[in-house]
């Protein structure tokens, strides 16, 4: 996995923190858990409800999907012959924008922004969401933005776990598969698909070991750069197994179903339960899968 990076230059943070883009928008969205800065190799990805909302390698990027909109912008139907056009700038179509991304959203992508929130990384807890999204095999598409964001809807055929956990305290990570109650891929008459899933993600954490402690090590010192708050210290190891979450289901789904039909067939995968991920708490969360 010697592809596996996560480092940007301190010249690319510099400029970063002189967008107004940045310091204007973004941050107060941070701030409040609503968007989630991942480093990449050579670029900053922005996240809003799962979705890629901006690329930063220098300049700010969006999908067409997300800047392509009616002038006078509702989330709603459009007449024929409404005029539409691109948002050519990006600070006064922001909101918009937003709006455009949360559209593409699934229950799914709901719950993991719960999950975020609760653990952002301004929040000055001892447990934090430190990055989501997380791909193994980077994507050497030419039009980077474009081509991550399609594949973040057919993430299901990708090695893309969706949340990785810190414990600032034991300065451990750890690596977080979540699914709906609605999906498919918790269920089957014999071994349901996540188990095999999980258990790639766990061949990969293993072979890896030293490549993705080393590059999260370089994530963390470049979110120290950006944001100047108290220190975050680097890790120094990596829960080897992945866990499971699971959400969205209501208390006779969880009595009738959920406890007698999904989780028995889950082997030996830690897994941790909670009907609606906006009740959910980090370090619980945390403490159930390591």
């Amino acid at each position: 996995m010697e592809d596996f990076k996560r480092e940007v230059n301190t010249t690319l943070i510099n400029k970063l923190k002189g967008e107004i883009l940045f310091n204007e928008k973004l941050l107060e969205d941070i701030k409040k858990g609503d968007i989630i800065p991942a480093i990449r190799e050579d670029r900053i990805d922005f996240y809003y409800y799962n979705s890629l909302l901006f690329q930063y390698n220098g300049i700010f990027k969006t999908h067409s999907k997300f800047a392509f909109v009616p002038k006078e912008y509702k989330p709603t139907y459009v007449a024929n012959g409404t005029e539409l056009g691109e948002v050519v700038d990006f600070y006064v179509g922001y909101e918009n924008i937003k709006e455009r991304a949360k559209l593409y959203t699934s229950p799914e992508s709901i719950g993991v922004h719960s999950i975020c929130k609760a653990g952002s990384i301004l929040n000055n807890n001892d447990y934090i969401v430190l990055d989501i999204e997380i791909a193994f095999t980077p994507n050497k598409d030419n039009n980077e933005v474009q081509a991550t964001i399609d594949q973040l809807e057919t993430s299901k055929k990708q090695n893309r776990i969706d949340i990785l956990l810190y414990s600032i305290k034991d300065r451990k990570l750890l690596f977080v598969e979540a699914k709906h109650y609605s999906n498919k891929e918790i269920r089957a008459n014999d071994i349901p698909p996540v188990v095999n899933q999980i258990e790639r993600y766990n061949k990969e954490i293993n072979n890896n070991y030293n490549e993705l402690l080393k590059s999260y090590s370089n994530y963390i010192k470049n979110l120290n750069e950006l944001f100047e708050n108290e220190i975050i210290p680097v890790p120094i190891e990596i829960v080897k197994q992945c866990g499971l979450i699971i959400f969205g289901f209501d208390s006779n789904q969880r009595d009738e179903y959920l406890k007698e039909k999904i989780l028995p067939k889950l082997n030996d995968i830690k897994t941790y339960s909670i009907g609606n991920a906006k009740d959910i708490e980090i370090q619980k969360l945390y403490n159930a899968l390591v």
